[in-house]
Formats: structure tokens, sequence, C-alpha cells
């Protein structure tokens, strides 16, 4: 690795790390008796934490999924004896760290980690009975195979706005979304057999938040989950399971999106007549094999894999250690995370069709209030340290080459992810359930500039940044250049109404003037007229309403259109970048992509981000 690859990659790490894990509290605090609570579970005790707070930490909700239980349906938590210290957050579920050193990867975390952490205005133990608050869940990021529930600290949104924060961890990666025949057909229930353990594990986990939150003051039957990025995409996918029916009446995605998986994709070999992902779960076997030099070669293993009973496959799954796991992952194109099929329509969590299809009609999913939003410079996350837009001044600091060619490329995939992530599945839902859709954009690029170069410019409103407007963060995802702000005030101001929006949401489900009346009111999505919310600083509109609305059938005639794309491949790459392996395939068409000249050039080829 040479000397600027490593100061990349350490930069990448700290800031990852930041939001991955969060700032540890400096000392463990000291239990406060008047936060005894009584839990299905038993007795546990917290301390007073920030904001008017008391707060509980690590609380298991179900048993630790590890030997027999790896790849099963979550099991509930063991009971306890006496009084619970819950002061800590638990480890974080398995995951691979975005550094890697001599193309070696670090595994962090452990299976043991199915914990929730709790925080709430402190409520005096006579008046819990009628305290009867909101109860917000909070689903993290992360791609789905990376995060941890201590980088979002409820306190701020708890103490100011009188709710209950409830935080969670769930299963990532092969750990959460796994799908093979040996699997169901040893299953103990139909749980067992669903492939989708990490939508279970949320799924416990509002069990036991209905079950729980009168001990804490809340009202059960008063509940958002919300949710950014890959937790987004699972507020998307609760919406549509019926396991989760009753368990929650509003729902809110930051940058998400609606793709699911078929499950042939998600366990095929990738040369069956229906093939299989890159990565699907026979796929990850043969590799595994490879790897454990139980065979030599992919042809060698995937007969061996063939040969196997299903009590032998899973044997031999389920003795392999979590590094012997993670060890053969293909890493994402952009280091955080790898790929693996998740969100798979068995037919049991999800339905085995489209959630585009599915939330057409309401009696098919889970209809309640819902707020769906996006950022306007979403992709300038993931394009930042891509050698084609930038280079590293003294190994960290990114230059753009070509600040045109930059925006034109991020505002493709940022349009994509508002018109597949926000307003096409605004337009199905609103007409499903009217009145009870909102959406939102956030605009927020107020960052200050390092010597000669723009982080406003480089970073923009980029994804992820809203989360620390909404629980309202001292930092902004802890990235050292987002350490500092032109306008602080502007952005407390702006962070307090989004907050306000937010609560109001949860307490009531409509977000009205967010609890301030000379906030304006955020109407709900309509066909014609104001669609959405912009959310900014007064220097830069304000929070304000806007009819802008960037549809699929916008962004394809503006691909085909586009003076700037200078050859057939270049078109042909957007276009399956955009419509096939973005935040959807539900807009893919072979026929359009013949069309545009792109036979020579299989999709395939274009699976990784440019």
């Amino acid at each position: 690795m040479s000397t600027m690859k490593k100061r990349i990659a350490m930069i990448v790490v700290i800031g990852i790390a930041a939001l991955l894990i969060g700032f540890k509290y400096c000392s463990r605090p000291s239990p406060d008796a008047d936060s005894l609570r009584h839990s299905s579970g038993g007795d546990v005790i917290g301390f007073a934490d920030r904001f008017d707070t008391y707060a509980w930490l690590g609380i298991p909700f179900a048993q630790p999924p590890v030997g027999e239980l790896r790849w099963r349906a979550p099991r509930p938590a063991a009971p306890w004896s006496g009084v619970r210290k819950a002061l800590t957050f638990s480890s974080m579920c398995p995951q691979v760290a975005p550094l890697r050193w001599r193309d070696r990867s670090f595994v962090l975390g452990s299976e043991d980690c199915l914990y929730l952490n709790v925080w709430t205005p402190r409520i005096a133990q006579p008046q819990l009975a009628q305290a009867k608050l909101p109860v917000m869940v909070w689903i993290h990021g992360g791609a789905n195979t990376l995060g941890t529930s201590s980088a979002n600290r409820g306190y701020r949104l708890a103490g100011t706005q009188s709710v209950v924060v409830v935080t969670l961890q769930y299963r990532l990666g092969l750990f959460g979304w796994f799908s093979h025949p040996a699997l169901r057909h040893t299953a103990l229930t139909p749980a067992d057999a669903s492939s989708n353990f990490a939508l279970l594990d949320m799924i416990a986990a509002l069990q036991w938040v209905r079950n729980n939150a009168a001990a804490f003051g809340g009202d059960p039957d008063n509940v958002t989950i919300f949710g950014q990025s890959a937790g987004a995409f699972d507020i998307f996918a609760l919406l549509a399971a019926p396991p989760a029916k009753g368990l929650f009446q509003r729902a809110i995605a930051e940058s998400g999106a609606l793709r699911t998986v078929p499950r042939a994709k998600a366990e095929n070999f990738a040369d069956d007549a229906d093939p299989g992902e890159e990565n699907s779960s026979c796929e990850f076997i043969d590799k595994l094999l490879m790897a454990d030099g139980r065979a030599h070669d992919r042809a060698q293993a995937k007969s061996l894999q063939q040969t196997m009973s299903d009590a032998q496959l899973l044997e031999y799954l389920r003795g392999e250690s979590i590094d012997q796991l993670l060890r053969v992952v293909t890493r994402r194109s952009t280091g955080l995370g790898y790929s693996t099929p998740t969100n798979i329509r068995d037919g049991y969590v999800l339905p085995d069709k489209p959630l585009m299809q599915v939330f057409a009609d309401p009696t098919q999913y889970n209809s309640v209030p819902f707020i769906l939003g996006s950022n306007r410079d979403e992709y300038k996350f993931f394009l930042w340290t891509r050698p084609r837009f930038t280079d590293m001044r003294l190994g960290f600091l990114p230059k753009l080459k070509d600040r045109e060619e930059y925006d034109r490329i991020s505002g493709y995939f940022s349009d994509q992810w508002q018109a597949v992530g926000v307003n096409e599945p605004a337009n199905v839902l609103q007409h499903s359930q009217p009145a009870k859709v909102f959406a939102y954009r956030f605009d927020w690029a107020d960052q200050p500039s390092i010597g000669d170069i723009d982080m406003g410019e480089l970073f923009g409103a980029a994804h992820g940044i809203e989360t620390t407007f909404t629980f309202g963060s001292d930092a902004v995802d802890g990235l050292p250049w987002f350490a500092r702000v032109k306008d602080e005030r502007a952005k407390a101001a702006l962070s307090a109404a989004m907050i306000g929006y937010w609560a109001t949401f949860a307490k009531t489900g409509m977000p009205g003037n967010g609890g301030d009346s000379e906030q304006p009111v955020w109407q709900p999505w309509q066909e014609s007229g104001a669609k959405k919310m912009v959310f900014d600083i007064p220097d830069r509109g304000g929070i304000r309403s806007t009819d802008e609305a960037v549809k699929v059938i916008d962004l394809k005639q503006r691909l085909r259109s586009d003076p700037k794309i200078q050859t057939p491949r270049e078109r042909c790459e957007l276009y399956a970048q955009l419509f096939l392996y973005g935040m959807s395939s539900d807009f893919w068409s072979d026929a359009e992509y013949s069309a545009l000249g792109c036979a020579e050039y299989p999709p395939a080829g274009f699976s990784s981000l440019m």
C-alpha cells in the first residue's frame, strides 16, 4: 500500500469510525436510582444523561444468535434476576472495518449484539403510566453491512421534544440476510426459513417496544420507525412486511429506496439458468470452501457443495468463525462494507414482488403516515475519493479536477436517488393513502473552505449529513472538514426546526409547522403544486416548499440527450448504474438499454460504481 493510499485510508477510517462507533462517554456513568424501570426481562437501571434525560444502554431484546441460532429467527431474550445496570453500549454486530492492511481485512464486533438503547425525559416513577409519550425507534444505516446503534444518541430528541427514543442493533450483512435451501429444509419455523433475519431482528425489537414502552413512559400505540440510508431501505421493507403489522403507526425514511432481491438472485449459482448474484449464498460458499482449502477451484467447490447434505453444510457454516466467514466477502468499490444480497423477497417477511407493486394497494402493506426524503447531493459522498474526479493533496485533501464534470455525474446519481427513493414511491403511496405522505429534500451545504478547496462544493448536501440535524449532534458525522461550519447559529436553528418537524409528525402523524408558528406548514405530497419541503439555511432560501420533483422518465431523457456524454459506452454505463445497479432495478428496461446502442456492452460489466 502506497504512502498516499495509507493516508487516504486513515482519513476515511477516522471519519467512518466516528460515524459508526460514535464518541464514547468519557467515563462509565453512575446508575441513577430514579431511573429504575421494570421491563419484561427484569428490572433495569440507567443513568442521567444530557438534556434532562435518562438513558438505558445495552438492553437485550433477543438471545445471542450464535451456534444453532446463527441464521435463525431471533428468540426472546432470557430474563435476568436482580437489577441489570444498563450503562454501556453493547458490542456492534460483526462487520468488516473500512481499513485494509496488506490485503487483510479487519473484523469488528460480536454476534452477541442484539441489544437496544432507550432515552426518555426524566419522568418520575408515579407518572410513568400516565405519560404515554410518542416512541421513535431508530434503525441505523451503513449499507446493511456496517454500523452500530451507538452512532446516534437520542438525548436531544428525547429531552427537547418529550418523546421516547430507541436505537437498536440488527444482524449485518451475511449474518442478517442469507438465503439457502439448506436453511429452509432444516427450519424449525416459517420465520427460520425466511432468510431476512435482520428484518426479523428489527421486528423483535419493535415487539420489545410494544411490550415495554409503557414501563419507560411511552405509548405502545404511537410508535414511529425512522432510519437513514440502509436503515431507510429497511423502513420501506418493514412497511411491506406482514410480521411487522401493528408494531408501528408512522414511518420516516431518510435517503432510502425500494430495492429488494428475488430469492433466486440471493442464492443461485452465477451460471444457473436463473443466475444468482455474484455474492449469492451458493457463490459465497464456493469461495469459503476454496479459502479453507477444501476445494482447489470453483468447479471443485461447486461439486463439493452440491454433494453435501443439508446437515453437513450447516454444520460447516455454523462452525466457521466470523473472521473465517468475512475473509471471503467482496468489498464494495467505495470501500464501505461489502456486497451481499439484502431484503430478499422470501414470501414470508417480504412479498415476492417489487415494492412499487406492493405499495400500489394499501391492503397489501402497512399503510401508515409516512415521511420520505433525500439529500440534494447524495452521491458526492461516494465520488469525492475517486481518482477520476479528485486529486489528493498531501494524501488527504481532495482537490476537484473538473468541477463541471463532478457536478454533472454526481447530479445524475443524486437525482436518481430522489427519483426512485422519493418521488416515484411518493406518487404511488399518495394514490393508495392520500394526504398521509410527506416528502422533503435536504439542501444544507454550509461547509467551510480549506485553503482553495471549497468543501461546500466538494460535499454539498451529501449522503448522511442530515442525521446530525435530525438528532442535533454537535459535529457533522465526525469528519474533520465538517468540524466547523460557516454559520453555526443558522445550522443550530435548522437542526432545531427539523427536530421539531420530525417530533410533531411522531406525535400527530402530521409534521405541520414543526411546533413553531413562524415556520411553514409542511403540506402532503400531491400531484400538482407544492410537492416537498426543502430544508436549508435562510441565506440559501431557508425552509420552503417546492414543486420540483424529478421523475425517472426525466432522468432517462436527460441521459439520452446529454451532449457531454462522449461515447456510447459511457451512456450505457450510466444507464446500467442508474437503473440496474442503483437504488432500484424496478425501472430497468432491456429494450431501452438496447435502443441506446448498448447491445455490445453487457450490463454486468458496469456493476461497480464508476
